[in-house]
């Protein structure tokens, strides 16, 4: 009997340390807000050089650290099934508006963590409302979920799901305000727990409409549904009015210092965009686009006050590695067999030097229309030196346009070493040529598609 009594007190011991180990590891780990911003290149941004309006993510930049070599892919999708697999496109990527059922995202990691998770926004990756549940989200608030773009849009009077349910809507609403305030009331339902809410936004992707704030919106509802890339600057100050919306909710709630917040965009600017710089130059949408003004996108971070000595940084980032930094800030492993391919940042997240890659690599096909189709491409690159899987070579720093490629041996010796590199990493992958077709495409029972019409509108 005695025996059995300190069996029981052991086990029971035992079970009280578990409980306490693991309540202490979720005590350690920070709550995550990701926000992909939908067609926003590094230019819009003032931290950024940009002309518009946008103090919250200029203090965000300030505060936190500010990466100036952030890159994701050309166009949507590719960014989209890429940030949230942590997989380079070749491994996965079916075609436009699709992600492949079998593919795991961070949201499965923090999910099996013990954190809740959320998505709002543009969805566009499969028309089935049961998808965002099997990617890992506890919740959802959606356009162009089982409803294309041509049945409804994101801005005044909004075509949006939200957890099962379609949103009844008048043209007195707006669709991000309706996204933020969905984030807003998560957070807040969640502040006890850990939570991850990834906020792919539909600003500032065209139709380039009035906001709330726009003069124009005021004059009645027919104004709401004009079209004027006039109406662009707006909606980037919009974008940073809702970021700090949720800056200030997380300050207001006491959990500021305990999120990490990530703030990206998903490639370049439209290309009817033109911006003005601050130094006078103008920068010309790139989107779609393999050059720089196509995928070199703002990247900021943030964890808490007074966290870092340096407020940017030039280490090299690509979106393979988000899905590794969310796993390191959730303090769970990735397991091998998801094959994935990132570089966490997290130690430069928290302060730290952390371990930056060498370059950047980008497989490119969009799978999507002839206009884009025909900028398919792989390509390696660092802060200067760029070369594509056909040979073309160029000096970023003297050719951002890339206009003139430079030959076989005749470049500088930093040159010609990095060209060496990226030929060697070339070697390294599954062989590819330009009108290759994506991954096959599987369709998991019960996550058919629901939509009764198809569109291919980006």
């Amino acid at each position: 009997m005695k025996v059995r009594y300190v069996s029981l007190l052991l086990i029971a011991l035992l079970f009280s340390f578990n409980n306490s180990f693991a309540q202490a590891k979720k005590n350690n780990t920070p709550n995550i807000i990701l926000i992909l911003a939908d067609d926003m290149g590094k230019e819009c941004l003032g931290t950024y050089g940009g002309t518009y309006k946008t103090p919250n993510l200029d203090k965000l930049a300030s505060e936190g650290l500010k990466f100036n070599y952030g890159f994701s892919q050309p166009l949507c999708t590719p960014s989209r099934v890429q940030i949230m697999t942590g997989k380079y496109n070749y491994k996965n990527y079916v075609e436009f508006g699709y992600l492949d059922p079998k593919q795991k995202t961070f949201a499965h990691l923090v999910k099996d963590a013990g954190y809740k998770t959320c998505i709002a926004g543009k969805w566009q990756l499969g028309a089935n409302n049961k998808l965002p549940a099997h990617f890992g989200f506890d919740q959802y608030c959606l356009w162009q979920l089982v409803y294309p773009r041509d049945q409804g849009e994101r801005y005044a009077k909004p075509l949006i799901e939200q957890d099962g349910k379609t949103l009844s809507s008048t043209d007195n609403d707006y669709g991000p305000d309706i996204f933020t305030n969905y984030i807003l009331d998560f957070i807040e339902k969640n502040k006890d727990n850990k939570f991850l809410a990834y906020y792919p936004m539909a600003l500032v992707h065209d139709p380039f409409l009035p906001t709330p704030d726009s003069k124009s919106w005021k004059t009645g509802p027919e104004a709401r549904h004009k079209r004027d890339t006039a109406n662009f600057r707006d909606m980037v100050a919009y974008t940073d009015k809702n970021v700090g919306q949720i800056i200030k909710k997380l300050k207001d709630l006491g959990i500021y210092e305990n999120t990490v917040i990530i703030f990206t965009g998903d490639n370049g600017t439209g290309k009817s965009v033109v911006t003005q710089l601050k130094d006078g130059s103008y920068i010309k949408g790139g989107k779609g686009l393999t050059i720089d003004r196509g995928h070199h996108v703002p990247l900021i971070v943030n964890y808490g006050s007074n966290r870092y000595k340096v407020h940017q940084t030039d280490d090299l980032v690509d979106f393979t590695d988000i899905l590794a930094t969310i796993a390191d800030a959730a303090q769970v492993k990735v397991p091998v067999d998801w094959n994935t391919d990132g570089n966490s940042i997290f130690p430069q997240i928290k302060g730290e030097k952390g371990s930056p890659r060498q370059w950047i690599f980008s497989h490119y096909t969009p799978i999507h229309s002839k206009e884009s189709d025909k900028h398919s491409a792989r390509f390696f690159r660092n802060h200067r030196y760029k070369l594509y899987h056909d040979g073309r070579f160029y000096d970023l720093v003297k050719d951002i346009e890339e206009t003139q490629s430079i030959g076989e041996g005749q470049g500088s010796p930093e040159a010609e070493s990095a060209r060496k590199l990226f030929k060697e990493e070339f070697a390294k992958l599954p062989a590819w040529k330009f009108g290759d077709p994506g991954q096959p495409k599987y369709v998991l029972p019960g996550l058919e598609s629901q939509r009764t019409s198809e569109t291919k509108g980006e």
